[in-house]
């Protein structure tokens, strides 16, 4: 993939680039929407995602190239114009990181030219937008000596996607494709930002995606919506409760304190976080000791939990997942924010082939399709290649 962005770059701005980049796609095992909501995270990056070729220019123009969309051609904006523009499409995600590098006080001063190309299976739910994000940071980082470090570096995009995109999302996604480390996981305290690195042992069991083929944009699904209800439940047990985000209600406090949200809705909201922040301890627990049949039992229940509580599958997850342990997994659950993406599956390695045979016959059954499978390897952060 680096020979071809090197000449995809080549093609379309008649010159060799400085410097080619990686920035990973990435899965969350276990923490549905947890992480804006105080609560622990179980991500890692994977060995697919966003490759980019980049030089500085010397005036302060930046001109964009994804040749994933080429037939929207070059987006070009100067420094001077930041502001978001909906007829720039995808390089707002370009031009928001550099507006909130600018109002944070960095000095860049010249524009580059970058060419992009992806191989994140469509709409699998892998946080591809993060992934551009935390691109584009590292490379203005690297070229302007801005000494931002991962941390930091997630705190910045975050903000970007929340307040110049609008999607109302946590840190997770910026933070795991900041800091990923090959062959871990990161378990990720949202709330304080404290994180430790847990080995993935893929030695004798493999972790499969499943697309869905259900492409959602989060700022047109009720993904912001979940968030809303979740202040709006917050509100509410602030007031009986001395907690700062909803994850920090333990079971047996949510259990002495449900009577107070008389909306049944915000019940079930709550009741999947609480369950769902238990379960993540619960899974890196299970990883540190290469227990992935332990490891399985928390993915359906957190799926069930997503579907039953937080209300976010879709009927074709839920099929994709009993499909999938029909078939011999021992754990599936949808990924991602919900209403379409992917499903996440552990199978031992060596009943691997077994398993897709066994499943890509049920799907072919149900939906006259080919299944879209595919396995993948925790791998590092964004990084210089």
């Amino acid at each position: 993939m680096k020979e071809q962005i090197i000449e995809i770059f080549k093609s379309v701005f008649h010159y060799d680039p400085d410097k080619t980049y990686f920035s990973p796609g990435r899965v969350n095992i276990i923490g549905g929407h947890t992480d804006y909501n105080g609560g622990s995270v179980l991500p890692f990056c994977i060995n697919a995602g966003i490759y980019a070729a980049v030089s500085l220019r010397e005036d302060n123009q930046v001109n964009v190239y994804s040749d994933n969309l080429s037939r929207k051609g070059i987006m070009t904006f100067s420094l001077e114009n930041l502001s978001y523009d909906k007829d720039r499409d995808f390089a707002n995600y370009v031009s928001g990181v550099l507006m909130e590098l600018t109002v944070r006080k960095f000095d860049i001063n010249r524009g580059f030219d970058i060419c992009m190309v992806g191989n994140l299976p469509r709409g699998g739910g892998l946080s591809s937008s993060a992934a551009l994000l935390i691109l584009i940071t590292k490379i203005v980082n690297d070229y302007f000596n801005l000494n931002i470090d991962g941390v930091r570096m997630a705190l910045i995009t975050k903000t970007v996607e929340n307040m110049y995109i609008g999607v109302s999302c946590g840190i997770m996604d910026q933070f795991i494709i900041a800091n990923g480390k090959k062959d871990h996981a990161i378990f990720l305290n949202a709330n304080t930002l404290d994180y430790r690195y847990v080995p993935v042992d893929t030695t004798n069991h493999k972790l499969l995606l499943v697309n869905s083929n259900q492409t959602r944009k989060l700022t047109e699904s009720k993904y912001n919506v979940r968030q809303q209800e979740t202040q709006d439940a917050l509100k509410i047990m602030r007031k009986h409760t001395d907690i700062k985000d909803l994850c920090d209600l333990s079971p047996e406090e949510y259990e002495a304190n449900k009577i107070y949200l008389t909306d049944s809705m915000l019940r079930r909201r709550v009741l999947h976080l609480v369950t769902e922040n238990v379960r993540v301890r619960a899974a890196k627990l299970a990883l540190e000791n290469s227990d992935f049949i332990a490891l399985g039992k928390l993915l359906v229940e957190a799926h069930n939990s997503a579907r039953d509580l937080y209300e976010i599958s879709s009927e074709v997850l839920d099929d994709l997942v009993e499909m999938a342990l029909a078939s011999g997994s021992l754990g599936s659950k949808m990924i991602g924010g919900g209403f379409g993406g992917s499903t996440l599956n552990i199978v031992k390695a060596d009943e691997l082939d077994q398993f897709i045979k066994n499943f890509s016959e049920s799907y072919r059954e149900k939906y006259q399709l080919e299944p879209v499978i595919n396995i993948f390897e925790p791998t590092d952060g964004v990084s210089e290649i």
